[in-house]
């Protein structure tokens, strides 16, 4: 009892650690594509030209995900106090995703390198398909709403209102409108998933399920082929 017990908590540990590890890869992938999603704002609004705009963009990401620390500044759009305060708040924030990311990565496959060699890696496949399951059911409910979730969101994480920003003072959160998140949502769901099924199919193979089938469908019509006869 107490042995089944242990391989049941691995596998969730392990499934875990592999949805996290997911989600480190889809925030980094995510992040890193979100140049080609920005808005380029008309010359009556920003009136920069749309190399010097993806410049800026660009050192606003290099900001973003550098460990050490340094202070953020952009060479042709301005900042405010507040709107520098609020790229800090998130810097903090994609560091630790993407440090709990790698590490759980490691420890993923680690992980499920030893459920291999201990034959182990069915107890796995169950609570991953209820997660996978669980995800596509409930991911698209954000879409519904996006606004009021995305103001939802920044509540949630931000203790102030920093993220609050005004184009008049703060013109990068017109390379930054709202459907841009939108679009960056969709990104990560998609990489998310992508990798998902990419690990459940990893393990139906590991575990000889494809040849399974096939072999199942080659009887099935072999059977029928002497019946016929």
């Amino acid at each position: 009892m107490n042995g089944q017990l242990s391989k049941n908590i691995r596998a969730i540990v392990t499934v875990v650690l592999c949805l996290l590890a997911v989600s480190g890869i889809a925030l980094f992938a995510t992040v890193n594509l979100s140049p080609l999603f920005i808005h380029l704002p008309a010359r009556g609004q920003l009136n920069l030209g749309e190399g010097v705009i993806r410049a800026d963009y660009c050192r606003l990401l290099v900001y973003l995900q550098q460990p050490w620390p340094t202070r953020l500044s952009l060479a042709n759009i301005p900042l405010s106090s507040h709107a520098v305060d609020h790229f800090r708040d998130v810097r903090h924030l994609l560091l630790i995703g993407e440090a709990v990311g790698l590490v759980s990565v490691v420890l993923g496959v680690w992980l499920l390198a030893k459920q291999k060699r201990q034959g182990q890696l069915l107890s796995v496949l169950l609570p991953l398909k209820w997660l996978f399951y669980m995800i596509v059911m409930t991911v698209w409910i954000p879409l519904i709403n996006f606004s009021r979730d995305f103001v939802c969101f920044h509540q949630l994480l931000f203790n102030n209102q920093d993220w609050i920003f005004v184009p008049s003072r703060d013109p990068i959160i017109l390379v930054m409108p709202e459907e841009f998140f939108w679009h960056l949502f969709i990104i990560f769901v998609v990489i998310a998933i992508t990798l998902l099924l990419l690990l459940w199919g990893w393990l139906a193979s590991q575990l000889g399920l494809f040849k399974l089938r096939t072999d199942k469908t080659d009887d099935g019509r072999n059977q029928g082929h002497h019946d016929n006869s």
